[in-house]
């Protein structure tokens, strides 16, 4: 009887931690008001992250739900392979909500990278992964020191937010757009504009590729 008591108080520890984290989360959320900077109602004026098309060194993976696309694995986002110190921008207006660096382990060759969120409304997160493709952290230092902008910071649509610190091979900036919690192909938040200039980049490398493969 004692054991289970002491499980129950145990359980009711953890539960009320994750509950507070939640409550948290979800407060930060539903308090965004970005005032008279924009209007946070409908996103469907988003840009590429890029200053110029030849920035990009290659185009390897878009969205896809499934293993039936030209790269062949499910990937949640666009990855854009940017050349070394190339600026990149904010695809949309927003609120700078989260910068941290993260530590994949000693045995991925991609180790270190640094993730970077601009909220556009309660609903809609915008998120690049900056992967410099590196084990080294003073690579990972460099790449921070490159950011332009911190946490609590507002950003208008085109504003440069960092540059791109190329290192590995495989080096690119992972993009990717949450709604509810939930990611998709990106293409509906797009401007005819934007989404055309995407997709002129990405058929200068791979003619007959989508965006998006279900």
């Amino acid at each position: 009887m004692r054991k289970i008591k002491i499980f129950v108080i145990i359980f009711l520890i953890i539960g009320a931690g994750v509950a507070s984290v939640y409550l948290y989360l979800s407060w930060d959320r539903l308090a965004f008001n970005p005032g008279d900077r924009y209007e946070p109602s409908v996103l469907d004026y988003m840009e590429v992250i890029y200053d110029n098309r030849s920035d990009n060194y290659a185009f390897n993976e878009g969205y896809s739900e499934s293993d039936a696309c030209p790269w062949g694995f499910e990937h949640n986002g666009i990855d854009y392979f940017l050349l070394n110190n190339s600026k990149v921008l904010a695809a949309t207006p927003g609120q700078v909500v989260n910068v941290e660096w993260r530590d994949n382990g000693e045995e991925y060759e991609n180790r270190y990278f640094i993730r970077l969120d601009i909220r556009f409304s309660k609903s809609i997160l915008i998120g690049y992964n900056f992967e410099p493709w590196t084990q080294n952290s003073d690579d990972k230092d460099k790449q921070l020191a490159m950011f332009k902008v911190q946490e609590g910071d507002w950003v208008g649509i085109g504003q440069e937010i960092a540059r791109f610190l190329y290192v590995g091979g495989g080096a690119h900036i992972h993009f990717d757009v949450t709604e509810n919690n939930e990611r998709s192909c990106p293409q509906q938040y797009f401007s005819t504009e934007g989404y055309n200039e995407l997709m002129e980049m990405i058929h200068s490398f791979n003619p007959s590729w989508e965006l998006c493969y279900p």
